[in-house]
């Protein structure tokens, strides 16, 4: 019978999750001991013996029933996204699935052991769950990994999850947890700052989320001339790449690199050029992404001989005025925008993480660089005074309070000293490296650890690793294509038909958000009117038929904004996803915050007040965007005949 059962499970797993039967395959002892008996009921209970100790996992008399009450007694509120810590014999998994059906969505199911898992699939049928969509398996993944597993599950799963992360509830199995809670502990903070990251990238001023627009719509024509690293996939598969970063461990260090120079493909972030410079380093790339005028400071600061040798690789959010300070070569890094989608000149699209650095290690990916060897990669600082390199410039300088550290694991220390942000960074470096089929090494002799690269001093990587001849230059050189003028005006004349089709469908949002706007107003109108007193007047005397009905009109308008058009949802949406998504989260956590459907009404209202105009503010500015972008753009290369 076990045998059947087995078989069956195996038959859907392989089916749907192939990496999980690669898991099984792997797999070869356990810590502990797993004991199936037969219930009262005639079903199978679990218990699970650790360290001489037995755990009875599940009732010995009804197992399903005690699911049930476990999870009615949870009393969940607005469990959209539901994180399960342990899976069992999958008792109280299938009791979510039936009692939170209604309001559930998302399960992320997390077990520490392999063989609990194998000895499930040995002991009861488990089909049923493992074909559900709503269910995401996270299973033996080891703690030091857990943050990149759940950061790239999260992304994966799309914003279908990531607009309820707002939402999250746990059911901690209440003996499961006791074998095991450190470990589901661990994993449950992993997955709330992978969570957090996440958040983290979407925004809600229409201001900040213009910035790089602008900048893009303003590069347009230098996007249109320059070559894109699409043309360097592969071109230097097996060869070491070099990310020079300027952490404080680079003054330790910095000396070895020129001896690598000649033997790797060396890019550094555009603030470790001064540095570099000052030691008489040439990198092959700079690598830059960051949307501010300082780094056109930076950059006029150079030597323009010593920037014509080498290749600005920027994410065309970067200021025009810093391509301009650059007189060397430029190549097109796109990062992962619906935006570089509408503009339909294809360059290059990498999952680029938050920092120069981060960028840095996914071009060198795509180049096939390995090892990718980390210098200077500190993501933490020595004080709150000392954060980079010396010589590093000014405009690095971070003015941290003692009060913006926290503690994080050290590369060769107990702990080193952080913030936020810098944390982020170096979860960027985890989750890439969790993707990455190469090798890692961190010779940036200090700083904090990452979690997937291997230690060694800057010295023996190079002696070790930058030991062959590397043409990296001149393979660059026959590798990035210019544009010839044919290609220019063929790719200006079809994006001109784009930017005149965009202008039309953003006239046609603005029009849907001045509508939205209105049924604001009219509701306000009519609370004045009718002399609606404080909120408990409201609830206790505005009819719930109405309040339902202008409900639904505001939310279908909104839907019809969010939904609108072809190039909307390219060119648009892309300036207003941070936002939409932001808002999103916001109206999924209402639920949360209150259990009572007409207040929950009211206060989505109070949110769309702002989502009107705001969506509305943002179209307007993008819509001057447009125009300025087309008349500048029809100066430079013609009306497109």
């Amino acid at each position: 019978m076990k045998s059947n059962i087995y078989a069956r499970n195996m038959k859907v797993l392989r089916r749907r999750m192939p990496v999980l039967v690669k898991a099984l395959e792997m797999s070869r002892a356990s810590d502990c001991e797993y004991i199936v008996e037969t219930a009262k009921d005639g079903s199978m209970t679990l218990a699970i013996k650790n360290e001489d100790r037995v755990y009875q996992i599940h009732s010995k008399y009804n197992p399903q029933r005690e699911a049930v009450q476990q999870v009615q007694g949870s009393k969940f509120v607005n469990p959209k996204l539901l994180v399960i810590l342990g899976l069992g014999l999958g008792y109280h998994v299938r009791a979510c699935l039936e009692e939170l059906k209604g309001q559930n969505l998302f399960i992320v199911l997390i077990e520490k052991d392999v063989e609990a898992f194998r000895v499930a699939l040995e002991s009861v049928d488990l089909t049923d769950l493992l074909e559900s969509d709503k269910i995401r398996w996270v299973i033996g993944v080891p703690e030091e990994e857990g943050y990149a597993v759940l950061n790239e599950m999260i992304r994966s799963a799309g914003i279908a999850m990531q607009l309820f992360l707002k939402t999250l509830q746990i059911f901690d199995h209440p003996v499961i947890g006791k074998v095991h809670g450190g470990y589901y502990m661990h994993m449950l903070k992993c997955f709330r700052e992978a969570a957090h990251a996440i958040i983290f990238n979407y925004g809600n001023c229409p201001e900040d989320s213009m910035i790089g627009v602008e900048n893009i719509m303003k590069n347009l024509a230098t996007i249109i001339k320059n070559p894109g690293v699409k043309d360097l996939y592969g071109a230097f598969k097996g060869v070491p790449g070099i990310i020079v970063s300027t952490g404080p461990s680079l003054d330790k260090n910095i000396a070895e690199l020129k001896r690598a120079a000649g033997n790797c493909v060396m890019v550094a972030a555009d603030s470790a050029l001064r540095v570099l410079l000052k030691h008489d380093i040439v990198p092959h790339a700079a690598v830059s992404l960051e949307r501010i005028m300082h780094v056109a400071t930076m950059f006029k600061e150079l030597p323009d001989d010593y920037k014509k040798k080498i290749w600005l690789a920027a994410t065309p959010v970067i200021r025009k005025e810093s391509y301009d300070a650059w007189p060397g070569p430029t190549f097109m890094v796109y990062r992962a925008f619906a935006h570089f989608d509408w503009i339909n000149i294809p360059k290059g699209t990498l999952q680029v993480g938050p920092s120069c650095s981060n960028m840095a290690f996914k071009i060198l990916e795509v180049m096939g660089c390995d090892p990718i060897i980390l210098v200077g990669q500190d993501c933490a600082f020595k004080s709150a005074e000392k954060t980079h390199a010396d010589d590093a410039p000014s405009v690095t300088n971070l003015k941290l309070k003692e009060k913006d550290l926290i503690k994080v694991k050290g590369n060769y220390e107990e702990f080193v000293y952080t913030n936020q942000i810098y944390d982020l960074f170096r979860k960027g470096f985890v989750t890439d490296l969790a993707q990455y089929r190469g090798t890692c090494i961190n010779s940036t002799e200090g700083g904090a650890y990452i979690e997937g690269a291997q230690l060694m001093p800057l010295k023996e990587s190079i002696d070790k690793y930058c030991v062959k001849p590397v043409e990296t230059l001149a393979t660059l050189k026959k590798r990035l294509h210019y544009p010839t003028e044919g290609e220019i005006k063929r790719e200006w004349r079809n994006f001109r038909k784009i930017i005149i089709e965009t202008r039309k469908e953003v006239e046609g949002v603005i029009e849907y958000c001045d509508k939205g706007e209105a049924l604001i107003k009219n509701f306000e109108d009519r609370l004045e009117k009718e002399e609606y007193g404080q909120i408990e007047d409201f609830l206790a005397r505005f009819p719930d038929d109405e309040l339902d009905k202008i409900h639904g009109e505001m939310t279908l308008a909104r839907s019809k904004i969010i939904t609108f058009g072809k190039y909307f949802a390219l060119y648009l949406m892309h300036i207003v996803q941070m936002i939409i998504v932001k808002f999103e989260m916001d109206f999924n956590e209402l639920p949360s915050l209150c259990d009572d459907p007409k207040r929950c009404k009211l206060q989505a209202i109070k949110l769309m007040k702002k989502w009107f105009p705001t969506i509305g503010d943002v179209c307007r500015l993008s819509l001057k965007l447009l125009v300025d972008a087309f008349e500048d753009l029809e100066k430079e290369f013609g009306t497109g005949d």
